[in-house]
């Protein structure tokens, strides 16, 4: 059984595959969340949920971590308040203004920001087999989002939704790539860390959600819907994604993350009994050919980190 973990913790597109598909999970949770829970009670309580079973399960080891964490406040800070719980708010914010179609191809942009990222700000490397593949992957999720409609194109309209969004995507690139730059620490134990600050950024927006009048308190379906978010995108999902960082890099890391859109719209299929149609599969198709061909051609440099 060890054997067969060690197995599984050391291959990096497996775990970088298992993390999309479990936001991909969140995306349908998130549908069936509608009136049962309002958006940031619900995100709150999700990394509120992490935290405590990360806490109840570590909290002996967390203390010899301190003058670790003291000694990276600002970027465990940034990691957890800024990168996850800042693409939580943004996204939300920006579903208020804008289009399903504009999110998705906002969202599609990760990928190209966390290159430009890493190159701007720690000079990582960025080849040309990376730029193709994320190219087609991108190409992939746009024929997913317009549901291979030139037309739905041709009618798109850009709003102050887009630029939250493309805040959010910002925070999470930046999540990525920080990832690069990781301190000494299990992942298991930084994930805890980082839950902590994005539950004091998300309760900040809970505040906002009561003072508006629009806290929902969630029910027994509600909790349900928690926990679930709390397990699986939020903890078992980070920590893949954090391990893929780790193996694989953040470029190559990163285009990964254009599968959410996509899982998403299949989960829809199995789960919401949304119909099939011929351009979810070309889309999951190109999405998988780019993150083949980054991952197939990769450089030599790539292959031995």
């Amino acid at each position: 059984m060890s054997l067969l973990f060690n197995r599984f913790w050391n291959t990096a597109p497996l775990l970088l595959v298992l993390a999309p598909l479990m936001w991909g999970g969140h995306t349908v949770a998130a549908r069936l969340s509608v009136g049962e829970i309002s958006p940031m009670m619900m995100m709150a309580l999700r990394w509120l949920s992490c935290l405590l079973i990360l806490l109840v399960l570590y909290r002996r080891q967390l203390g010899a971590q301190m003058p670790i964490v003291r000694q990276r406040l600002v970027w465990i800070w940034a990691m957890g308040g800024f990168g996850l719980a800042g693409f939580t708010v943004f996204f939300i914010l920006a579903a208020q203004y804008t289009t399903a179609v504009n999110l998705g191809i906002t969202q599609s942009a990760i990928p190209a920001l966390v290159m430009l990222i890493g190159l701007v700000l720690f000079r990582m490397r960025v080849g040309l087999i990376q730029v193709i593949g994320m190219l087609v992957s991108l190409l992939g999720v746009v024929v997913l989002v317009s549901q291979g409609s030139l037309e739905t194109l041709q009618m798109l309209q850009f709003n102050i939704g887009d630029l939250l969004m493309l805040v959010a995507c910002l925070c999470y690139a930046g999540y990525t790539v920080g990832l690069s730059q990781r301190i000494a620490m299990s992942p298991v134990l930084m994930l805890t860390f980082f839950s902590f600050f994005a539950s004091v950024t998300l309760l900040g927006g809970v505040a906002i959600e009561y003072w508006r009048g629009a806290l929902i308190v969630p029910g027994l379906y509600g909790w349900v819907i928690v926990l679930y978010c709390a397990v699986f995108p939020s903890l078992l999902a980070q920590l893949f994604f954090i391990r893929g960082v780790e193996l694989a890099g953040s470029n190559r890391a990163g285009l990964y993350v254009n599968l959410v859109p996509v899982f998403a719209a299949l989960m829809a299929v199995l789960f919401l009994s949304e119909a099939m149609y011929f351009y979810h599969l070309v889309s999951l198709g190109m999405v998988l050919g780019g993150i083949y061909v980054a991952e197939r051609y990769k450089t030599k440099a790539e292959r031995t980190s």
